[in-house]
């Protein structure tokens, strides 16, 4: 085994020993008259991912092991074969300390905005997977919560796709700007100044985004989630071409979620980009799958639309 392959291994497994030898050999050849000519293993040195031993010790929690690599001018910022670089693969595993410590590193600290081939950061991945000191941290070192990976989410859509209510309900309260573009105004129809700084593709007629993190978190059934959106002041009636958010809910079966968007007020019969209505799309569905969802949006429908004018006595 070679001296880069054996740094390698040694900052995976977090032999510490190892590590520092290797890194003094290091340092005394490449200092000296004739350090230009010496061979020495490479601080920097990759596998077959592209892992430098800064990435192996990142991602395995090995905080000490990290400290001496960048005291020895490891780069905080070298991607791997997948454009990931040891700050992502530290938010991914959740390690905390290890995220401070590439931030605050000098001269050169790590980029909180780096971007993977997929344009994900580290703030998308802390996101997703719910780690919320990471996320905390991430956004007080600078890192950009608009940024959009290549599905055109933001860490806020994927915070609330798989449901992470912290990590969303941290974002929208250090960053409300966020909701801006869904937010209930005196008109349903978005204002040009909104649309044209709204960074999603424009659909036909009123369905203006191409997705929202109200829908996302419906058609996952994240129940808190939805209702965390809508206290934020999310429009229930929010378009995409796929429709409302219930019909998101409706179609994956979120019963939960069904009720609490028409509690809210979602109007029920809001048509998606084919001109079909919630209850439209559950007519493909056999009757014993979708009955109380059918039911609840019915149910619903009756209560707010005839009841109020039986009671008025007013002929509806």
């Amino acid at each position: 085994m070679g001296k880069d392959q054996e740094l390698l291994e040694a900052a995976r497994i977090g032999n510490i020993a190892v590590v520092g030898k290797i890194l003094e050999q290091i340092s005394k050849r490449n200092s000296g008259p004739f350090s230009s000519f010496r061979r020495s293993p490479c601080i920097n040195s990759q596998d077959v991912n592209g892992y430098t031993p800064l990435h192996h010790a990142c991602l395995n929690g090995h905080g000490n092991i990290v400290r001496l690599l960048l005291a020895h001018n490891a780069a905080p910022d070298m991607p791997d074969i997948r454009g990931s670089t040891p700050l992502y693969l530290a938010a991914w595993a959740g390690h905390d300390e290890i995220v401070k410590q590439l931030l605050l590193h000098t001269p050169k600290a790590a980029n909180p905005n780096a971007q993977t081939i997929d344009n994900e950061t580290a703030l998308h991945c802390a996101a997703q997977h719910g780690h919320n000191t990471v996320l905390a941290i991430l956004l007080a070192y600078g890192a950009d919560p608009t940024v959009r990976n290549n599905s055109f989410q933001t860490a806020l859509d994927l915070a609330a796709q798989f449901g992470r209510l912290q990590a969303v309900q941290t974002l929208i309260r250090t960053h409300p700007e966020l909701l801006a573009p869904y937010r209930s105004s005196g008109s349903k129809t978005p204002t040009t100044s909104t649309i044209e700084s709204t960074p999603y593709t424009i659909s036909p007629s009123t369905h203006l985004f191409t997705h929202t993190c109200l829908h996302l978190a419906s058609r996952n059934g994240h129940k808190k989630v939805v209702e965390a959106l809508l206290a934020a002041g999310v429009d229930v009636n929010i378009m995409t071409n796929s429709g409302t958010a219930l019909h998101e809910a409706a179609l994956c079966g979120k019963k939960a979620v069904v009720n609490v968007l028409l509690q809210a007020g979602v109007n029920p019969n809001a048509t998606d980009g084919s001109g079909h209505t919630a209850l439209d799309l559950l007519k493909d569905y056999p009757p014993h799958v979708t009955y109380e969802i059918v039911c609840a949006i019915k149910g619903n429908f009756l209560w707010t639309k005839f009841i109020p004018c039986l009671l008025k006595k007013q002929n509806c």
